[in-house]
Order: structure tokens, then C-alpha cells, then sequence
């Protein structure tokens, strides 16, 4: 990584999983946050790593968030099986995904960085209709403006 210094980094996937690393996004598709991308070539995927701090419509501050966006190339969704690949190479397998946009190419999965975070969801979850696209593969809420994902 290069440029800004962040006291807690991106996560990065494990050595030997067959990612390589891609230029660092821009900030606009970032909004502002620190973030490596990379690129699984063999399956096709594409993934933006990040430590946010998202605002949920809950209320409850879970402090930093790492936060992986996974793709498949050339600009498809992946599949819930990919995701599970992707979370663990990314060692984030206790990730909860969370999408605010219909017909999404991207999936989003978030996982506080402090451990007594992990395993609460978002409250959106209880409170918005769940929209299921790609034969219950993908799920989605609408959100208000300040969410995350």
C-alpha cells in the first residue's frame, strides 16, 4: 500500500489464494476512505478492501468497519459461493453482507473491526423489506441516506 498511513489497514487476502493486487482505487469510488483493490484472475473476481465508518439508520456506533465489495469480471455478480471464497481468503468469514441497491453488481460485506461488534446486525435488517433478486442468491433493503452499503 502506498501513500496514506492508516492505523488499521485494509484487509488483505492470505498468501498463495492466487489474488493479485490491482492500482489503488480512486478516491470517488472509495468516498475518501483508504482502499485496495484486487483481482482473483483464475475466478474472476474483483474485490475493493476498506476500513469505513459507516453511519447505520440504528443508531449504533460499531466504530471502524472493514468492508469488502466483491465483483465478478467483467462487471456481473457473483455468487453467494464465490462470496464464502472470498470471505475466507480474506480471513472475514464472520462478514455480514449488507446491499442498499437494487440489481447490484457488487455485493457488500461489512465486520467491525472491534470483536464485540461481531455477530450484531444492522438494524436495517428488522426494519426494511428484504428485496431477493438471482433466485434468493442476492438480497437487498432499501435504505435511508445516511447507510452504509
Amino acid at each position: 500500500m502506498t501513500g496514506a498511513t492508516t492505523i488499521i489497514a485494509p484487509r488483505a487476502p492470505a498468501t498463495g489464494r492466487g489474488w493479485s493486487e490491482l492500482p489503488r482505487p480512486p478516491s470517488f469510488a472509495t468516498l475518501g476512505y483508504t482502499a485496495r483493490a484486487f483481482r482473483h484472475a483464475q475466478r474472476g473476481l474483483l474485490v475493493i478492501s476498506a476500513v469505513e465508518v459507516a453511519k447505520d439508520a440504528d443508531g449504533v456506533d460499531r466504530g471502524p468497519e472493514y468492508h469488502l465489495s466483491v465483483s465478478r469480471e467483467p462487471g456481473r455478480r457473483c455468487s453467494s459461493a464465490d462470496a464464502r471464497q472470498v470471505l475466507r481468503d480474506f480471513d472475514l468469514d464472520e462478514a455480514e453482507e449488507d446491499n442498499h441497491v437494487a440489481n447490484a453488481i457488487v455485493r457488500n460485506f461489512w465486520r467491525p473491526v472491534a470483536d464485540r461488534f461481531v455477530g450484531m446486525e444492522c438494524g436495517c435488517k428488522a426494519e426494511e423489506t428484504a428485496i431477493v433478486e438471482d433466485r434468493g442468491d442476492y438480497v437487498w433493503r432499501h435504505a435511508p441516506e445516511q447507510r452504509r452499503g
